[in-house]
């Protein structure tokens, strides 16, 4: 039997939960001095060229930006040389009121023995009034990393108990917290990882600086641009990966790599599959059709918190003639949602009655048996033996046209040759099957 298929496939990965801002440098092979010469998103707003873009990424167990793309390089020369900031916006608007997580993966392949900040964000509009700088300094064979506020003078806090390798890939988070019911009392955490990706935020950053009164730093008005530093002092490195949200869950969104919708005969299968998932509950299956709007037709679970690709499918049966679209509903358990792009197929009226040959067949015990109606009418599928004396009855109703699958059960039979005989409008065809137990 023919079968009509028609595929509709999305290819690029789709966020349900949306991240503020991603960056995987992603912008080919070739090695450029100056990322604002590859990416004009990335505009310097101080010195003369670089940070470079490099096509040799970072990666990092679990995180869902490891490997993509390239990374930004970064190194420290005197002025005029090497010296150069570059920032980018991650936001449509300045943000004021909600927390900020930035992540990013890090590899030093040096560090100076003067503190000397590489990281850092920025108000929407860049200027001077930096928050949340990331510093790094020489110690012993690795380094440790500083944090400030604003950088004012006398304000950047060190942990040297914990001591980083050069040249070994880590996963830092910036965290800056805005409080708008005080003046001077935003917060910033940054957090360190050398192996794992913790999938819900911990409890326990490496640093933390205000709020604790006076000389820290101001509060910023807004907060809307992250920039990379590169100056006399600079460590020397590569960035890669950078994601940016309000919520630690948004950096693992349930991301869609594929979603796509065939059409059987009169049945719709659906399939798709996740990169990642945060607190995903399920899916429910939405469908449209011209005459109704959507409605709920069905729920798919989730796998909740995971890293790892995941595949799903749904199938929709017994549709008639006519064009349907399908999208998903994304739950998590908490309730919130958010919903995918849409897939569209066209079910088309069969044109030939037919039966096909039942699979599997031979069989022990059960075995599937698909028939096709090119016109409605009452459908009657029998199973006889080779006495001609019916044994069981499958169908016996009034069907739309369309191409249907029946299971037949033969634990109570004996082995041997069975018939299978389709009857509908006057038209009858007959096929033979085996079971061998």
């Amino acid at each position: 039997m023919k079968k009509l298929l028609l595929i509709i496939l999305l290819l690029s990965p789709l966020s349900f939960s949306q991240l503020l801002f991603e960056e995987n440098f992603d912008y080919g092979a070739s090695d450029n001095p100056d990322i604002t010469q590859v990416a004009p998103s990335w505009v310097r707003h101080s010195g003369v060229q670089g940070p470079a873009y490099v096509s040799s990424g970072l990666t990092y167990s679990g995180y869902p930006s490891s490997g993509i793309g390239g990374a930004l390089s970064f190194t420290n020369g005197s002025s005029g040389t090497n010296d150069g900031d570059v920032n980018r916006k991650f936001s449509d608007s300045v943000i004021t009121a909600q927390n900020i997580y930035a992540f990013f993966m890090l590899n030093l392949s040096s560090a100076r023995v003067t503190s000397d900040y590489y990281f850092h964000l920025g108000p929407y509009t860049i200027g001077t009034t930096f928050r949340g700088r990331v510093y790094a300094r020489s110690f012993g064979s690795g380094y440790v990393v500083g944090l400030s506020k604003s950088g004012t003078s006398g304000t950047i806090i060190e942990d040297t108990t914990v001591v980083f390798n050069l040249n070994q890939t880590y996963l830092f988070v910036v965290k800056y917290i805005f409080n708008p019911a005080a003046v001077d009392d935003d917060q910033v955490v940054l957090y360190a990882y050398d192996n794992t990706f913790p999938l819900t935020e911990p409890g326990s950053p490496i640093l933390t600086i205000g709020p604790i009164g006076t000389g820290v730093g101001s509060d910023p008005a807004n907060i809307g641009a992250v920039a990379i530093r590169q100056g006399t002092n600079s460590p020397t490195g590569r960035i890669d990966g950078i994601r940016i949200a309000t919520s630690w869950d948004q950096i693992v969104p349930v991301e869609l790599t594929s979603f796509n919708a065939s059409v059987n005969g009169n049945n719709v299968l659906l399939k798709w599959t996740t990169a990642t998932e945060i607190n995903n509950a399920g899916f429910d299956i939405e469908r449209k059709t011209s005459n109704n709007d959507w409605r709920k037709i069905g729920f798919v679970a989730g796998s909740g918190t995971t890293t790892e690709n995941r595949s799903y499918s749904f199938s929709d049966k017994n549709l008639t003639k006519g064009k349907y679209q399908y999208r998903l509903r994304q739950v998590d358990f908490g309730g919130t949602y958010e919903y995918s792009k849409t897939v569209e197929v066209d079910v088309v009226s069969p044109s030939k009655f037919e039966l096909s040959q039942n699979y599997p067949n031979p069989f022990n015990p059960t075995t599937s048996i698909s028939f096709t109606i090119p016109q409605p009418g009452n459908v009657k599928l029998s199973v006889y033996n080779l006495l001609g004396q019916e044994i069981s009855t499958l169908v016996n109703e009034y069907r739309e046209a369309g191409t249907y699958d029946v299971e037949f059960n033969a634990v109570n039979l004996n082995s041997g040759v069975y018939l299978y005989k389709l009857e509908s409008n006057g038209l009858t065809l007959t096929k033979k099957m085996t079971l061998l137990k």
